[in-house]
């Protein structure tokens, strides 16, 4: 379900996302939208790496950790 938010942004950082909006031919929303969706993936990815890295991980920990790896790799590969 979309929800509509109001965000507040500096002027430059405002005119850099809509002219990398135009560029990909997409309007502000959908663009800010798709950026935050990909900047989540990422984030997600990130943790992931860094349950993997834990040197005293339990199996379940490890497993969970891969799992969860593998579902952001095949959301990234959809988008």
């Amino acid at each position: 379900m979309i929800q509509r938010v109001t965000i507040s942004l500096e002027k430059e950082l405002l005119e850099e996302l809509k002219s990398m909006a135009k560029r990909e031919k997409l309007s502000l929303s959908k663009f800010i939208a798709k950026s935050l969706e990909e900047y989540v993936i990422e984030r997600k990815k990130k943790e992931a790496g860094r349950k993997l890295l834990r040197v005293r991980l339990s199996e379940r920990e490890l497993k969970d950790a891969f799992e969860e790896l593998q579902k952001m790799r095949r959301e990234e590969r959809d988008l």
